[in-house]
């Protein structure tokens, strides 16, 4: 099948929607999306689990002020809050061989966690080296500052180590430079909003104009196309782009807006573009990070943690880790990297682990019945003398590194992104061919100060319709 538009749109994810959103509404009607697979969303997947939904990928929505996700939902009441999450007296900690750690250890070093990522910007700047190292610093001088005794201060530390890596989305802190993280630009106000009972998926009827009203709804569903699998993009000739699909289909079209992940673009980019793509453009993809987190939903048949809690949290130093290897076997590694079970709102019955890194790539591998078995024990070791836990009845989990969709979670600046001096504008950069810009690229690893976040997606949707739509003006 040969098909001519002006635009093909890759990916239907939140930076592919905002796209074409901007685009209908910029008059320019003449496009396709296609789309890997058999859903709309991207790293937003919204699943029916439990009492209603849960969300394998983005969460929350991070501030309000200089936020489009927030600007979009906040006149209609979609949003409530998980502010309790920064309530220290809500968080309870246990070490992995079952010693419950008390409050008044656990409160203090959280107030200090917190404490100091408030301030870090100040002087962020002016850090040599990886962030890890900074914050290490950081942390054990004010922690010896605050306490008498330091006996748990490295088993809280690597707690810590590990949530921070969750929100950088590295699998160290000695990964991500500490200098880059000046880049990034927080959205003021409340940063864990959720969507109630509807789920992340409620910004595409936001973007699409389907809410208040669906009867007024943009036309952006009828021009996807799903289970279309990009094989390649030749913009060789010096006027259209030829897109190909895997099932043989091409697409002549004048521009290609690319919003695949960074880990799509670190695997195929070399075999996608032809011809290659410049040198500045390869540089930011061999310099730009991604890395993987993941979530794993257990349902249970009745609550069993206290009212108010909202996270339990794991910790652990490689000497329990090898009494728990050698009591489960190494199969059941991977679990000493799962640090925190937290409630969900709206699901009392609930928890969601989370875990960072190689392991949560290792845990991709294994079966349901392996990962709900080994969470058990897990929860039966740590804290069986403390409450009455009983056995999930299902899990639900995200699998983002092993999907050739998306070969990864979100991405991060790294050391290595430093040393090569290279930054996400440089991949935002259009390829332009005879003054025109025929491969232009969207998505939250192309933005500078918001990327890894759905807002940070939405605005480079927008920026690169608009960059169309000026062309066309112009």
């Amino acid at each position: 099948m040969l098909k001519k538009v002006k635009i093909v749109i890759v990916g239907a994810g939140a930076s592919g929607i905002a796209a074409a959103s901007k685009l209908l509404q910029g008059g320019i009607d003449d496009f396709v999306i296609l789309e890997a697979n058999n859903r709309i969303g991207g790293r937003i997947n919204t699943v029916a689990f439990g009492d209603n939904v849960v969300d394998l990928g983005a969460q929350w929505v991070h501030g309000e002020i200089g936020n489009v996700v927030y600007d979009l939902a906040s006149k209609y009441n979609l949003l409530g809050s998980f502010c309790t999450l920064f309530d220290t007296s809500k968080h309870e900690f246990f070490t992995i061989n079952g010693e419950r750690i008390s409050k008044e250890e656990s409160m203090k070093a959280l107030t200090i966690y917190f404490d100091l990522m408030k301030k870090a910007s100040d002087d962020l700047g002016k850090a040599e080296g990886s962030f890890g190292n900074y914050f290490r610093e950081k942390f054990y001088k004010t922690y010896m500052e605050t306490f008498a005794s330091y006996s748990r201060i490295s088993e809280l530390f690597s707690w810590i180590e590990k949530m921070e890596c969750s929100i950088e989305c590295s699998d160290s802190l000695s990964e991500v430079s500490a200098k880059r993280l000046t880049d990034y630009w927080e959205c003021e106000g409340d940063s864990v909003q959720n969507w109630k009972e509807r789920g992340y998926k409620t910004l595409f009827d936001l973007l699409m104009k389907k809410i208040p009203n669906a009867e007024n709804g943009l036309p952006v569903t009828e021009r996807i196309e799903l289970k279309k699998v990009v094989t390649t993009i030749d913009y060789n000739s010096g006027k259209d782009v030829t897109v190909t699909t895997s099932d043989g289909c091409k697409y002549i079209a004048s521009h290609v807006i690319f919003t695949a992940s960074l880990g799509v673009l670190k695997k195929k980019h070399s075999t996608l573009f032809v011809p290659s793509l410049p040198s500045k453009i390869r540089r930011a993809i061999r310099g730009l990070c991604i890395g993987t987190v993941n979530k794993i939903f257990m349902e249970f048949p009745c609550k069993w943690w206290s009212e108010d809690t909202v996270s339990i949290n794991l910790v652990s130093l490689e000497e329990n880790k090898k009494l728990f290897v050698q009591k489960y076997g190494e199969e059941y590694q991977w679990l000493c990297d799962v640090f925190s079970f937290f409630v969900v709102d709206y699901q009392p019955r609930l928890l969601c682990a989370w875990i960072i890194g190689k392991y949560a790539r290792q845990m991709e591998t294994l079966s349901d019945t392996d990962i709900s078995d080994g969470l058990y024990r897990l929860l039966q070791d740590s804290m069986g003398k403390h409450y009455h836990v009983v056995r999930p009845t299902r899990i639900l989990r995200s699998k983002w590194f092993t999907d050739e969709h998306f070969q990864g979670s979100y991405t991060f600046q790294s050391m290595n992104t430093e040393n090569l001096n290279v930054k996400p504008s440089d991949l935002a950069e259009p390829v332009v061919v005879n003054g025109k810009p025929v491969i232009l690229f969207a998505g939250e690893a192309t933005h500078d100060h918001y990327y890894s976040t759905v807002h940070g997606a939405v605005e480079t949707g927008f920026r690169e319709a608009d960059r169309l739509l000026d062309f066309y003006q112009r």
